[in-house]
C-alpha cells in the first residue's frame, strides 16, 4: 500500500532534521583534514536531496507551458509540448536567417539579395508558435519567469547556439528605462543568461541603450517600425567595442528593424563584427 502523503512529509522533513543536526555537530568539530570537508559535503549534498524531494512533494513539477504535472524529470517540458516546438532547420536564408520553403542547402533570401543589413548574419532558434510564443509572451506580460530557464534549457537542445561561440561579448537588445521600469525586467537579458550559462561574464547590459522610448512595435507594418525605431539606440562606451565582435541578442525576431538599428549603432561607434541570434522567427516562410 502507498504510504500517504503526509506521513511521507513527515519522514522526509525528520530526515532533514536529523542531517541539519549532523552537519551542525561535525561543523563543531575543529579538525581541518579532507575526510571532514569530504563528510561535510556529502551531508549537504543530502540535505539539497531531501530539500528538493520535500518541495516536489508539496509543489509537484509541472509542464509549464500546458500545466500538466511532469513528476521527477530533467526535462522542463512535458513530451506533447516538446514535440510541439519547431526547430528551425535548413534551408534558410545564410544571411538574415528566414525560413526556405524548398531545397536542402542554406542561400540568400529575395529580401537580402534586394537590400543590406547592419548586422552580419542572423539566425533564429524557432519558429515563433503555440509552446515557445506562449512561454515568451507569459514572461513579457504577465511577469511568468518560471519559464525562463525552460526557455534556456529547450534552446541548448540546438547546435545553432554553437556557430556564436566566438563573440567578445552578447549584448541583450536594451528596453527604454521607462519600460524596464513597468516590467521589472528586460526579457533579453535574462534569457540570453538562462540560454548561455557558461558564457554570463560576457553578457553586457552597459554599451547599449534605448534612448527613445518608442510605440510597440506589434501591430505595425515594416516601414512603420523602421520609422518608429530610427536614432532609437545609442553606445555608451564606443571605445570597449572598438574592433569587437559581437553577438546581438533578443526574444524574437519579426521584420529585423530592431536588431537592424542596433547593428547600426554598434558598427557606427566601431564593432568589427555583429551577428544576431534570436529564440523565435515570427515572420512567413519565404518561398
Amino acid at each position: 500500500m502507498r504510504e500517504p502523503e503526509s506521513s511521507r512529509l513527515n519522514n522526509l522533513l525528520s530526515a532533514n532534521n536529523k542531517l541539519f543536526l549532523d552537519i551542525r555537530e561535525y561543523s563543531m568539530v575543529e579538525a581541518q583534514d579532507k575526510e571532514y570537508a569530504s563528510t561535510m559535503m556529502t551531508l549537504k549534498d543530502k540535505m539539497n536531496g531531501i530539500l528538493t524531494a520535500s518541495l516536489d512533494l508539496l509543489f509537484p513539477p509541472s509542464c509549464p507551458s500546458c500545466k500538466t504535472v511532469t513528476g521527477n524529470t530533467d526535462k522542463p517540458l512535458c513530451g506533447e509540448c516538446f514535440s510541439q516546438l519547431k526547430f528551425i532547420k535548413t534551408p534558410y536564408c545564410s544571411c538574415c536567417g528566414r525560413i526556405l520553403s524548398g531545397g536542402e542547402e542554406n542561400h540568400l533570401c529575395g529580401d537580402c539579395i534586394k537590400s543590406s543589413w547592419a548586422f552580419d548574419k542572423a539566425r533564429s532558434i524557432f519558429s515563433y508558435e503555440d509552446v515557445i510564443a506562449g512561454l515568451i509572451h507569459n514572461l513579457k506580460y504577465f511577469g511568468e519567469t518560471t519559464g525562463i530557464e525552460t526557455i534556456g534549457w529547450v534552446s541548448r537542445q540546438t547546435a545553432i547556439i554553437d556557430d556564436f561561440d566566438n563573440s567578445d561579448f552578447i549584448i541583450p537588445v536594451p528596453l527604454h528605462i521607462k519600460r524596464l521600469r513597468q516590467r521589472g525586467f528586460n526579457q533579453a537579458q535574462v534569457l540570453a543568461k538562462s540560454i548561455f550559462p557558461d558564457a554570463r561574464k560576457k553578457i553586457r547590459t552597459d554599451l547599449l541603450a534605448r534612448q527613445t522610448d518608442t510605440q510597440s512595435q506589434t501591430g505595425l507594418s515594416g516601414k512603420e517600425r523602421r520609422t518608429n525605431l530610427n536614432n532609437a539606440f545609442f553606445v555608451k562606451k564606443p571605445s570597449a567595442l572598438s574592433k569587437k565582435n559581437l553577438l546581438l541578442f533578443d526574444d524574437v525576431f519579426t521584420t529585423g528593424s530592431t536588431v537592424h538599428e542596433c547593428a547600426r549603432a554598434l558598427k557606427t561607434a566601431g564593432a568589427n563584427r555583429v551577428e544576431v541570434l534570436t529564440i523565435c522567427r515570427a515572420d512567413k516562410i519565404f518561398s
